[in-house]
């Protein structure tokens, strides 16, 4: 869901080469249907595109005003014991990047699948969704859902129950948009 690249038209072309029916962007002035768009906060108005607010630090969280829909997960203890002591009133999700552990030497991986594998039994247990980006920068850096399924198995996720409860997150994130306009 995250992918940064500046030229949306290519990364829409190459998801599709790569079975991913949905992508997460960074806003731009012109609006797709299968993109769900990464806004730092909500809109003043109602909207016609998918979006969802995204925490990419912990300092965005100490504001009790906001409230993401996605936070994205670095430091995977402290996200885990600053969400259980905020008990967030909405389903959130919890992001993380695999360009995160690109170039990290082996046992930082290792480390980084552990810690994804226990991620993915907090959301579990607490109600949440863990979501697995590339966080690509270009269309070189995406990953395709067959490798994010490898990861999967990996870490202990079953890939067919994970798709449908993202799916069921998604549709649930959508629902609301006219309260809060």
């Amino acid at each position: 869901m995250c992918i940064r690249a500046p030229d949306i038209l290519n990364v829409k072309r190459v998801s599709k080469l790569l079975n991913i029916e949905v992508i997460g962007s960074a806003y731009q002035a012109r609006t797709y249907d299968d993109v769900i768009y990464r806004l730092n906060q909500r809109p003043p108005a109602v909207t016609d595109y998918r979006y969802l607010v995204v925490a990419e630090t912990i300092e965005q969280l100490s504001t009790a005003s906001f409230v993401p829909n996605l936070i994205v997960v670095r430091d995977f203890q402290k996200i885990k014991s600053f969400v259980k002591n905020k008990k967030y009133k909405s389903k959130i999700a919890l992001e993380v990047l695999l360009s995160d552990i690109r170039r990290r030497d082996g046992i930082r991986v290792g480390r980084w699948f552990k810690e994804v594998t226990d991620l993915y039994k907090f959301t579990k247990r607490f109600g949440y969704q863990l979501v697995i980006s590339s966080g690509a920068n270009s269309i070189w850096e995406m990953t395709s859902a067959q490798c994010i399924e490898s990861i999967m198995k990996i870490c202990d996720i079953p890939p067919h129950r994970y798709w449908q409860d993202l799916e069921d997150w998604i549709k649930q994130q959508e629902s609301p948009r006219l309260c809060y306009a």
